[in-house]
């Protein structure tokens, strides 16, 4: 190789962005009877073995790869949660390797069952950690996994964790900044968020706290860039397996998405935003929530019961005696039968477990005014597992209904 090739080649790295690989394990890792797609057990393979059977990385991106665990996604913890989140904070705020690399954007590899739930605990946990030139800057985080182990016959973990990677790239190429906007209105309480993961203070408010700030996290899935609060696993078996699903009452102000479309200018063909307000009658507050568990080993145990017809009302009180909350996935729009009524009314009475009520159709909200038990919480459009991850964190701030309400309201 000539010194001019060397040359172009370094330069060429230089240019790249650093992205970090956390490994958790997942079906993208899992090993079985070769050409098989079932019958194979997750996380069986190392990430390094992963990442250099993708060679086409090395032309996207610097990469770093450190292996969290390596576990079906069914048996990760709170415990498992909270490490990820502290590792990634390191790594954005003290670099990587011995000459300490910024950290461009991470990538983590983890299985599909629970990636919505694990995406969900990091966006209300990550808040922006570096400042350039007086700016604060949030690294982008992008969950990717595969419906199909490394040893299938045409797995989609590769092309899944190649676009994963890209859209690392892409997003932290678009400089997530938190500035202020000159001009804005005094009464003007928002921040805006789009696919190009910018925030916006309006410039008449004093700079928020970072506990209210959020790194910007997604999933990244055939093809798909999708929302961590919004995204859901809607397939078990087809490789397309995500999709986003809005958040959709009227009340509730902060996900209401615009698209607009520039003909005359194809740059802005694809920009999309979801624009974040306050909702009326909730706290004064600019962003959706960032919740500190930096002291936390782990989060209050919660468990979601499923209602269907003629279900035993005694579950309710059994889980409520092993749990510090309760979700319901309730029937409909969060229905459930007269006897589980009264078991729950008993509960929200006398334990004080608060139960949150969701329901088991992925699409639709549950507010307050629809509640049958007087004393219980509405999880608005949060299906029944991202209920359970929301209430986790806002007991280990409160136990009371009321504000634990007006958590899942400002959500």
């Amino acid at each position: 190789m000539n010194a001019d090739v060397m040359k172009d080649d370094a330069k060429k790295d230089n240019a790249m962005k650093n992205i970090v690989i956390l490994a958790t394990g997942g079906t993208i890792a899992g090993a079985g009877e070769q050409g098989k797609n079932i019958g194979y057990k997750s996380g069986s393979i190392e990430a390094q073995t992963l990442i250099d059977a993708v060679p086409e990385l090395k032309d996207v991106a610097n990469i770093h790869v450190e292996q969290v665990c390596n576990i079906n996604s069914d048996d990760i913890t709170s415990e498992i949660w909270i490490s990820l989140l502290r590792r990634i904070k390191e790594l954005a705020v003290d670099g990587f390797g011995e000459s300490k690399e910024r950290v461009d954007g991470f990538v983590i590899m983890h299985g599909t069952d629970t990636m919505e739930e694990t995406a969900f605990f990091l966006s209300l946990t990550l808040g922006a950690v570096e400042n350039v030139d007086d700016k604060t800057v949030a690294t982008p985080v992008v969950l990717t996994g595969s419906m199909r182990p490394a040893t299938a016959a045409e797995p989609d973990g590769p092309a899944n964790l190649l676009y994963a990677v890209k859209s690392a790239v892409e997003l932290s190429s678009r400089s997530v900044i938190l500035s202020k906007v000159e001009g804005s209105q005094s009464d003007s309480r928002h921040a805006c968020f789009d696919m190009s993961s910018r925030y916006v203070v309006p410039a008449s408010e004093p700079e928020p706290s970072r506990d209210w700030l959020f790194m910007p996290v997604y999933v990244a899935f055939a093809g798909k860039l999708m929302d961590a609060r919004t995204v859901q696993k809607v397939h078990a078996n087809d490789l397309d397996a995500f999709a986003e699903v809005k958040l959709a009452h009227e009340t509730l102000a902060s996900a209401r998405v615009t698209k607009e479309k520039d003909d005359h200018d194809s740059s802005h063909a694809h920009n999309h935003s979801v624009v974040l307000s306050k909702v009326e009658g909730s706290r004064d507050r600019l962003f959706v929530p960032s919740f500190n568990v930096s002291s936390l080993h782990s989060l209050p145990k919660v468990t979601v019961l499923y209602f269907n017809a003629d279900a035993d009302a005694e579950l309710v009180r059994f889980a409520a005696e092993r749990s510090a909350g309760l979700v319901i996935a309730g029937a409909g729009a969060g229905e459930f039968s007269q006897a589980w009524a009264v078991e729950i009314a008993k509960i929200v009475a006398e334990t004080k477990v608060p139960v949150v009520v969701s329901t088991r159709i992925n699409r639709g909200s549950i507010v307050p005014e629809q509640l049958l038990v007087k004393g219980t919480i509405a999880a608005y459009a949060l299906p029944p597992a991202k209920a359970a991850v929301l209430l986790r964190f806002a007991l280990t701030v409160t136990k009371n209904p009321t504000e634990i309400q007006n958590v899942f309201q400002i959500l």
